[in-house]
């Protein structure tokens, strides 16, 4: 049985004002009184979250909870981002008409894995009034508030002002090798899937879960990859956390993510002092798919604070 059949989803699309069509899955009652909306990290798709998508409406029971998740513009089934488009500030307003045709009424906690984090902190500095209103919870995997220039994949400060210069090059490169692939050759992947799985999984990664990566970076196309690594590049929003200051948050982090490290997860909870901080030792930046129990069981706590109080 495929992993779509397993999860038994109902699937729908959202078009946006600019006409991309982003891809759309459901599960649970549209009647439940709390909905969990789920948005993924960058050259991923929604079946990173597939274990949360299957098991919440288990933990919580179907009638009780609808959850929610989409392939932001450029990824998985969604349409291809149009040119100028690869921009956080885009998928906050993607975002927006989500909630507006998907979840137009009723408490909504939402739960962004690192760039889908970054995309709710885009919301915050564009639409604070949603926060208590509609979005009740959050939780923020892997995800960082900014800068994230600042030794990245792990290397030594000394290193910034050269990454700095050549990662965006670099990038631009591969993307454009991206969209000029062809069929990767035998060797090719022998070298390319362990490399990637020691930069973005903890230790003792399951081979399926590092498959859904694998698939979902197959189809990504070059813009996406070069045009919203820029993107995260220059996100920096601290100052808009302060909208989350009413709202219950879980931040979560693995202390091996080399894409985002730790200090990461460390300084968001710094600026949003009243959130419960959980650090998952010896996990990668994967934490839905390396440590799925627990990602569940926290969005599951937010789901239960936002069915009993509502809106803050």
């Amino acid at each position: 049985m495929t992993l779509q059949a397993e999860r038994q989803l109902e699937q729908t699309g959202v078009t946006t004002s600019d006409g991309v069509r982003l891809h759309v899955e459901t599960t649970g009652s549209p009647d439940a009184p709390v909905t969990v909306l789920l948005a993924h990290g960058w050259t991923c798709s929604t079946r990173e979250w597939h274990n949360q998508f299957e098991d919440l409406p288990t933990v919580l029971g179907s009638s009780r909870v609808r959850v929610v998740a989409y392939d932001h513009r450029g990824h998985g089934k969604s349409d291809a981002a149009p040119i100028g488009t690869t921009r956080i500030e885009q998928l906050a307003e993607d975002l927006v008409a989500v909630l507006d045709e998907v979840v137009p009424s009723g408490p909504i906690v939402y739960a962004g894995h690192s760039m889908g984090g970054m995309t709710l902190m885009a919301l915050a500095e564009q639409r604070p009034e949603l926060f208590g209103s509609r979005i009740v919870g959050a939780a923020l995997v892997s995800t960082a508030a900014g800068p994230t220039t600042s030794r990245p994949f792990g290397l030594p400060e000394r290193f910034d002002s050269a990454a700095a210069f050549v990662a965006p090059r670099a990038m631009n490169l591969a993307g454009a090798r991206m969209d000029r692939r062809k069929a990767v050759r035998p060797w090719q992947a022998r070298v390319r899937r362990p490399a990637l799985k020691q930069l973005v999984f903890g230790k003792h990664a399951d081979p399926t879960e590092v498959d859904i990566f694998m698939a979902d970076l197959d189809v990504l196309p070059g813009r996406s990859f070069s045009g919203f690594f820029e993107a995260i590049a220059q996100h920096d929003r601290g100052h808009a956390l302060e909208a989350l200051g009413g709202i219950p948050v879980e931040i979560m982090h693995g202390t091996r993510d080399r894409l985002l490290p730790p200090r990461h997860g460390n300084r968001t909870a710094a600026l949003l002092p009243h959130a419960r901080l959980w650090m998952y030792p010896g996990a990668g930046h994967m934490l839905m798919q390396e440590r799925p129990r627990d990602v569940t069981h926290r969005l599951a706590s937010l789901a239960r604070k936002a069915a009993r109080l509502g809106p803050v």
